[in-house]
């Protein structure tokens, strides 16, 4: 049975924290074989990350939402006998994947050229904060910090009051997910010229990337915008988008028609408001005006009402909610594994379906050095020199 269409790749993954690890994992999801490099003893940095205060069975719950269908290796990257056991994973390799600052394995023997040497068709894709050169290479790329820089934050929040950061790292989201998308195009270029190559993604350029329609629109409008006042949801958008209070929550209003809405709320005074840049102008006014009514039933009311009238809607849902919503139970987000230190835990899987090829959920996140011995042995080490190389503080032994 198909492990999934990446069913034959293979994948050194370098990688930690987010931006990497999620791309590994999803492509880890459909089918690639994943060996994860990790520092003896403690692990990947992330591993203790605590959430709120918090960590399951002795690692971070988010180090073990990204890192299933993997193998964990720990090895000294600086140790000289580490060399020979990289090699030998890349001669039969398809991609590396890294996110370290620019630079840091070049000087270790285990940059871009370094594996062209032994593996001329590999794949070696860069994930970094802003890019391999430039007057930022040496700065954290962090996504907060990342957030901040490219605007986005700028355009979150009240007018007067302090710009607000997104709730989730969204740039080392998007950052994942455009190492994905690279990935996955330069390894189609391989399969029809046997060809490798160096990607790069940096999430300053991602994060602007996510707000093309703003950008265009100030590139090519020289539009300079103000959030407004009342807290529509975007300040290059009219009223109603936003959120609205309710007698039990709060709900969402998307774009609508204004005087449609002045009807449904009774409020006759927004009838006159048909044209959008009016619409704009008074968004100020017209959004406290329908927030007064809105706070007169419950969400699932108002639910009910606006959709009869085709008013794009919803809910605002804790996370309790969502994963108590019938939809997100129809589609089958949420996985359940075994876990050897945490038991069974919960996860959420691959978004997408494939009618031949589903993701598939095949490894739990791994131990530290879980797999140090059933690699070397693969690789051809015989266990006197897998000793050996544990006294000598290659590795580790885990068995």
């Amino acid at each position: 049975m198909t492990t999934g269409p990446l069913e034959g790749v293979k994948i050194l993954d370098f990688s930690q924290m987010m931006a990497g690890p999620w791309a590994t994992q999803m492509l880890g999801d459909l089918g690639a074989e994943i060996i994860k490099i990790e520092r003896p003893g403690t692990g990947e940095w992330e591993r203790s990350l605590a959430s709120m205060g918090q960590l399951l069975a002795g690692d971070s719950p988010f180090y073990l939402a990204m890192n299933r269908n993997k193998k964990s290796l720990t090895l000294d990257l600086k140790h000289p006998r580490t060399k020979d056991i990289i090699y030998n994973i890349a001669r039969d390799a398809d991609i590396v994947l890294e996110n370290f600052r620019p630079g840091v394995l070049d000087k270790l023997g285990f940059g871009y050229e370094d594996f062209n040497k032994v593996n001329p068709g590999i794949i070696y894709c860069s994930s970094t904060g802003y890019g391999s050169s430039g007057p930022y290479v040496r700065k954290p790329g962090q996504d907060l910090l990342i957030q901040g820089m490219s605007g986005m934050i700028d355009s979150t929040g009240r007018m007067g009051e302090s710009p607000m950061p997104s709730g989730t790292t969204v740039v080392d989201e998007a950052a994942a997910m455009m190492n994905v998308i690279s990935i996955l195009a330069a390894l189609h270029h391989k399969q029809k010229t046997g060809e490798g190559q160096r990607v790069e993604v940096n999430m300053l350029n991602t994060a602007i990337t996510m707000q093309c329609q703003e950008a265009f629109s100030h590139l090519n409008l020289h539009q300079r915008w103000e959030r407004s006042q009342s807290g529509i949801g975007s300040p290059w958008l009219s009223a109603p988008y936003g959120v609205y209070p309710t007698k039990n929550g709060y709900m969402t209003i998307a774009m609508a028609s204004v005087p449609l809405l002045g009807l449904i709320f009774q409020l006759p005074q927004l009838e006159r408001y048909t044209d959008p840049m009016d619409c704009y102008h008074d968004r100020d006014v017209i959004k406290p005006l329908v927030e007064n009514r809105t706070k007169d039933k419950t969400t699932e009311e108002w639910l009910s009402i606006l959709e009869e009238h085709d008013i794009w809607c919803g809910p605002v849902h804790s996370f309790q909610e969502v994963f108590e919503d019938p939809q997100v139970i129809h589609n089958g987000i949420v996985k359940t594994m075994n876990h050897p230190n945490a038991g069974e835990i919960k996860t959420v899987g691959f978004p997408s379906t494939f009618s031949i090829t589903p993701a598939t959920y095949r490894l739990h996140p791994p131990l530290v050095g879980e797999h140090n011995e059933e690699i070397l042995r693969f690789l051809g080490y015989s266990d006197e020199e897998i000793r050996s190389m544990a006294e000598d503080g290659v590795t580790e032994l885990k068995k």
